[in-house]
């Protein structure tokens, strides 16, 4: 069978060139005017090796946020129907990507939050959200294969945090207190995971001090779970008598909360 081959393809082939390849269309968000609007939930997948490598007008937007670079920049809009939280998660791309959120017009001084992966905010009913990802240079590749996530976020967990009125003291002077975290989220999800502070105690004319810093790591269950702390002072020796104390406690869902309290306790000598 005779193959018919095209003159202008016979001359290509005669001069050894080969055809051009077909060049990939420009992203349609590679500006906030074309921004791309995304539902809650919702998970867009995009090719952002064809965005423009570098923006001069994105680059200026990092002035408050501080990437190592924003390259291969896109643009995603949202509008909430409802206030609470959002997150915002591109780790499941094949490529280092960072995440600015601004409301409404993006500005460098109106950045609401911006990071690496996943970005956590509050959001308001009505209120247009741009968001702006780029390849952040933490990996070689600043563009490729992006999986933008919408999700609601669970909202910051309510802490509640208790010291023991009573605690010890050893011969060497290492304390023992004690007390309490409560931590309550929306859907049970979260972690309890720190306590530190500090405690006071006037031994004759010095005033010792000491710090603790322990991590009960307790779920988010409403639950009252005890933590404890040992430790000693770090410019002298603590005593049986009373002291003062205040304590801090960290507690995590998507986004944290923290809870204080501050009490005079009585420390015991221990084995008395």
């Amino acid at each position: 069978m005779r193959r018919i081959v095209s003159l202008a393809a016979a001359l290509a082939m005669l001069l050894g060139v080969a055809a051009a390849p077909a060049a990939l269309a420009a992203a349609s968000n590679d500006t906030v005017a074309g921004a791309t609007a995304v539902a809650i939930p919702s998970t867009t997948n995009e090719n952002t090796s064809v965005a423009d490598t570098t923006d001069p007008a994105e680059t200026a937007l990092n002035a408050f946020c501080g990437a190592p670079v924003v390259e291969h920049g896109v643009w995603f809009s949202i509008t909430p129907s409802a206030d609470g939280y959002l997150a915002f998660d591109t780790s499941a791309s094949d490529y280092s990507s960072g995440m600015m959120l601004f409301a409404g017009t993006p500005t460098a001084g109106g950045l609401l939050n911006c990071g690496p992966q996943t970005i956590v905010n509050s959001v308001t009913s009505g209120q247009v959200y741009n968001i702006l990802v780029f390849g952040d240079g933490l990996s070689a590749a600043t563009g490729g294969n992006l999986v933008f996530e919408v999700r609601a976020a669970t909202p910051p967990p309510t802490l509640g945090l208790t010291i023991n009125r009573s605690g010890s003291v050893d011969k060497f002077g290492v304390v023992h207190i004690w007390g309490t975290v409560t931590c309550t989220s929306t859907n049970g999800t979260g972690t309890f995971f720190e306590v530190f502070g500090d405690v006071t105690q006037r031994v004759g004319r010095i005033l010792i001090r000491g710090f603790f810093d322990t991590l009960p790591f307790t779920p988010c269950d409403g639950v009252a779970h005890r933590w404890d702390a040992f430790f000693s002072g770090d410019n002298g020796i603590f005593a049986g008598g009373k002291a003062a104390t205040v304590a801090l406690g960290f507690g995590c869902t998507d986004l944290c909360s923290e809870s204080f309290v501050q009490a005079t306790i009585q420390l015991n000598r221990a084995g008395k």
